[in-house]
């Protein structure tokens, strides 16, 4: 079965419509979303209900924010998780609305196992808050650690960093493995599906990937990325910082 995994969807309502558009085009009807849904965007409520249709939308850092504390954040995400909650506690929306919003956040789930695949918005060991980053390559008793939690596969965001890790500490981000890869059926892989809402891989487009039990495909999507900057410059809880890095892709 083919699938579509998103991740960092960040309350960027152009991206997310744009991407869910393109996935329907391919036919898929099974998405995976590996969490922050909300965060740094202008649009918390429109996304959040567009996830609710999915079968599988894990918890990120920022669902965790939202619902308990801001740790570690900086000052335009912590800003922006204050703004998030007050959106989801308007008066001027239906208490019963605002009350189902609160319930399918708070019943998110870290991780989930689907046949030889484990997702997590962060990693096996942190599902919600550890950062698998390329220079981890570097670091070979961090990623051997994270490598023997995992039994083939596993789809992670987080980063906004898209590629792939292999056992043998090598990171191939999607330009340099044509943007897809087939799986040896005796290798371990970590895949990090990159950012719908808000790449950082210097490419603004929209990006998520596919999987059909043998290869992933890496894809991204052009968006009206200026719609949501203009969003973002009017909001004034918001840091305008939010608004230009949409287009910078970073």
């Amino acid at each position: 079965m083919l699938r579509a995994i998103i991740s960092d969807i960040h309350s960027n309502a152009e991206a997310f419509s744009a991407v869910l558009e393109d996935i329907d085009k391919q036919g898929i009807s099974e998405i995976i979303c590996l969490g922050d849904v909300i965060g740094y965007g202008p649009d918390p409520r429109e996304c959040i209900k567009l996830a609710m249709s999915f079968g599988i939308c894990l918890r990120g850092n920022h669902e965790d924010a939202l619902l308990n504390i801001a740790i570690d954040f900086n000052m335009d995400a912590a800003a922006a998780i204050d703004w998030t909650r007050n959106q989801l506690n308007d008066k001027t929306h239906p208490k019963a609305e605002n009350h189902m919003l609160w319930n399918y956040l708070d019943k998110m789930v870290e991780k989930k196992t689907m046949e030889d695949s484990l997702f997590v918005h962060g990693s096996p060991k942190l599902p919600t808050r550890e950062y698998i980053r390329p220079i981890d390559i570097t670091d070979p008793a961090k990623m051997r650690g994270i490598f023997s939690m995992i039994s083939k596969l596993c789809f992670c965001g987080h980063t906004h960093e898209p590629g792939i890790f292999t056992e043998e500490l090598k990171f191939h981000p999607p330009t340099v493995i044509n943007g897809y890869l087939r799986f040896p059926p005796d290798k371990k892989y970590i895949i990090n599906v990159g950012s719908v809402g808000q790449p950082r891989d210097r490419d603004n487009r929209a990006c998520y990937a596919t999987y059909d039990g043998d290869t992933v495909r890496f894809h991204r999507v052009k968006y009206d990325y200026e719609a949501t900057m203009k969003k973002i410059l009017e909001i004034p809880d918001l840091s305008p910082r939010l608004a230009y890095r949409l287009k910078e892709g970073r």
